[in-house]
């Protein structure tokens, strides 16, 4: 629903942050250090994402950024750390898609929606809130951030989670993703209908897919998305 506008933004934004706790200690850290460790901390997260079916939360991730760096043990620099990693997105927020706003609007006024995320360094909480600053929370009413799980995408319990606060069965459901193997193939495995969104250049997500995918429909636009919904 949102693309990767502001993403540079975010990162200084967390840098900087970093750089206020570590100034603390009177310690020095290069940009090309802090670099290496946010590197090494999206390999250890994708390394669990993809093996384990969960997301690290987001003060686990903090902690293998603070140590990778080989900072000095401290409880309140690390909760500091994972809380200006989680306020980043509200602080230099990401852009709805094109036409999400609009199609939500008028596919609420016809089904019951909700969310299946798989979350990094922005926790659940901060995605609602996201979701408030565009006037957006108010058209769903289930949410399953992985988080809050202990599960990510293609995990069943994922997908579950979502479908018991619409109280709706996997045949009566349709997915919307963008990431082949864990939305698509996690939605089919449940016996959801899906569609696979590929219209966001600005997402790597979309580097990964294969040419084909499993699911029942490719839509490059939400317009297209409503156009199927309202047929």
């Amino acid at each position: 629903m949102f693309d990767n506008s502001n993403g540079q933004k975010r990162n200084e934004f967390r840098m900087r942050s970093l750089f206020n706790e570590i100034d603390k200690f009177g310690i020095s850290v290069k940009a090309e250090e802090f670099n290496t460790a946010m590197k090494a901390s999206w390999e250890y997260f994708n390394d669990v994402w993809k093996n384990q079916m969960r997301t690290p939360l987001p003060a686990e991730t903090a902690v293998f950024f603070w140590q990778k760096l080989g900072l000095p043990e401290n409880e309140e620099g690390i909760k500091n750390l994972t809380g200006y990693f989680a306020d980043a997105v509200l602080k230099f927020p990401p852009k709805p898609i094109e036409g999400v706003p609009e199609a939500l609007d008028k596919l609420s006024q016809k089904f019951s929606l909700g969310i299946v995320s798989d979350t990094g360094f922005t926790p659940g909480v901060a995605l609602r809130q996201l979701l408030e600053i565009y006037d957006m929370k108010k058209y769903f009413t289930s949410f399953s951030f992985s988080d809050e799980t202990g599960v990510s995408k293609p995990h069943p319990k994922a997908f579950e989670t979502a479908l018991e606060g619409l109280d709706c069965l996997p045949e009566q459901s349709l997915h919307i993703g963008d990431i082949e193997d864990t939305d698509i193939v996690g939605a089919k495995r449940m016996g959801m209908k899906s569609i696979r969104f590929s219209g966001d250049p600005s997402t790597t997500a979309l580097m990964d897919n294969p040419k084909t995918s499993v699911a029942d429909y490719e839509m490059n636009s939400w317009d297209e998305i409503v156009g199927l919904l309202y047929t």
